[in-house]
């Protein structure tokens, strides 16, 4: 048998929604939510606030394990 896992999602919107282990209140889930989505917010200004040299890319073999085959751009410092 499975662990009781508590789900959050929201509906009419394309956030998939986010799973706990265990059973937890409502406020602990929405609290979980909005971490989450102030952290994303932060990844996603990063990248928008970045110039195209701060990039690093590479060309790699694999989607999990990844295998590096050339560097296309270092990226700055």
């Amino acid at each position: 048998m499975s662990e009781k896992m508590t789900r959050i999602r929201l509906k009419h919107s394309q956030w998939h929604g986010q799973l706990e282990w265990g059973e937890k209140t409502s406020r602990e889930m929405v609290e979980k939510a909005v971490e989450w989505a102030n952290h994303m917010r932060k990844v996603a200004q990063d990248v928008l606030d970045a110039a195209d040299e701060d990039f690093q890319i590479d060309v790699v073999r694999g989607p999990y394990v990844q295998h590096h085959i050339k560097n296309l751009q270092k990226g700055r410092s």
